[in-house]
């Protein structure tokens, strides 16, 4: 039996164009029927690619989508932006994937960090300044902090494209005011969580009035009570003089994690207990038991336990002239201020009179938090970085 071959070339192209068909058909997204797609996509990750465009296909049918709102769904790749240590920070869009903007959150402590900061410059990443540590970027006044970025003469502010801030209007240093940097009033505190771990539970019962943070200066085995970091930067000082007050004329009940061999005055006596050091979750959990927290503290720009204390329903009473997270404090809502031993017992007076009428965590809430200040630094980075990894980022944590 003799072929044809004229007839076999022919049949040839017949099925070489069937199949060039099927195939523009196929990429145009106009086949419907599985059966057909089966017959061509055998391989699972095949198919679920074609799912996942399928299901696409139908949302923007649906509800209108554009290519912009296509393109926000995507994860990008953060493989080219390094994971840093302190004094820098990375910050991260709302997948977890770090961003291309680098923050600096504290003075340089060593001449790596100088050449981490050169580094990362070279690597082609931005920087956003933030205050985070004592009164960086203004001079610091703690005595008992390391002062290498004195002897360097670091300028932070001409390192940086914008500036997160937390100080009051009239306390703005010099350096920053003069800076003409942008500029938004933001902690890393206002970004906690408020949906996940820091939540009340109320199964734990109130054992005490009060709680302070003043951890112990000395680590060694027999921890003796000597001045240093924490003592100035929880403001022992003043604490040991509020501490009396609260003892003699309320009859308050507290606990003190630190201070362990520090002694303050008797009238305290059975009422007040100080704990040493706690891992974190116990810590979290000591702290429940608390009805409010007490915050001497100046020297200190982003007092996470405070934002920690509202989310937990606890009001804070707090040094008016606190560096950082006073804008948390809302009389009569979140809390109470008082600058001494003295102004201490009108604010003591409210805030025991009325404890059940605060509204911490509901205030925090509504006005702080991840899904809130997260959003508002997405749209900050966005504005002020034109070169973001993630031009589409929804909130961003740091």
């Amino acid at each position: 039996m003799k072929l044809n071959f004229g007839l076999v070339v022919f049949c040839i192209i017949i099925f070489i164009f069937m199949i060039e068909f099927i195939k523009f058909v196929y990429e145009s997204n106009m086949l419907s029927d599985s059966s057909l797609f089966s017959i061509f996509d055998s391989n699972p990750d095949t198919n679920h690619k074609k799912e996942n465009r399928m299901d696409r296909m139908l949302r923007k049918d649906i509800e209108n989508f554009d290519s912009n709102a296509q393109q926000s769904l995507s994860v990008i790749d953060d493989s080219n932006v390094p994971d840093v240590k302190f004094p820098f920070k990375n910050s991260r869009d709302n997948n977890g994937k770090k961003l291309n903007v680098i923050m600096i959150s504290a003075p340089f402590r060593t001449e790596a960090d100088e050449n981490t900061y050169i580094d990362l410059k070279k690597q082609g990443m931005h920087f956003c300044g933030i205050s985070s540590y004592l009164d960086f970027p203004d001079k610091i006044v703690n005595p008992f902090e390391d002062r290498f970025h004195e002897k360097r003469n670091h300028d932070y502010i001409s390192m940086v494209s914008s500036w997160l801030y937390c100080f009051r209007p009239e306390k703005m240093p010099k350096n920053l005011l003069n800076s003409k940097l942008p500029m938004m009033l933001l902690t890393e505190a206002d970004l906690k969580d408020t949906d996940g771990y820091y939540k009340p539970d109320p199964t734990i019962p109130k054992e005490y009035d009060f709680m302070y943070i003043c951890l112990d200066d000395d680590e060694g085995p027999n921890p003796k009570c000597v001045p240093g970091w924490q003592w100035y930067n929880r403001n022992w000082d003043l604490g040991k003089k509020c501490l009396e007050v609260m003892c003699s004329e309320y009859n308050l009940k507290g606990i003190i994690v630190g201070r362990t061999n520090c002694e303050f005055t008797d009238k305290c006596n059975g009422i007040v207990k100080t704990v040493p050091f706690m891992d974190f979750h116990t810590f979290q959990k000591e702290m429940k038991k608390c009805k409010w927290l007490f915050v001497p503290n100046i020297s200190d720009a982003s007092p996470r336990v405070m934002t920690e204390a509202l989310c937990y329903n606890m009001p804070v009473l707090t040094n008016y002239d606190i560096i950082g997270g006073w804008h948390n404090v809302i009389p009569g809502v979140t809390g109470e201020f008082f600058t001494d031993e003295n102004d201490i017992i009108p604010a003591l007076d409210k805030l025991t009179q009325n404890y059940d009428k605060y509204n911490a965590r509901e205030w925090y809430c509504k006005n702080r938090g991840r899904n809130i200040y997260g959003k508002k630094l997405a749209e900050f980075l966005k504005k002020n970085y034109p070169q973001l990894n993630n031009p589409n980022v929804e909130w961003a944590d740091i």
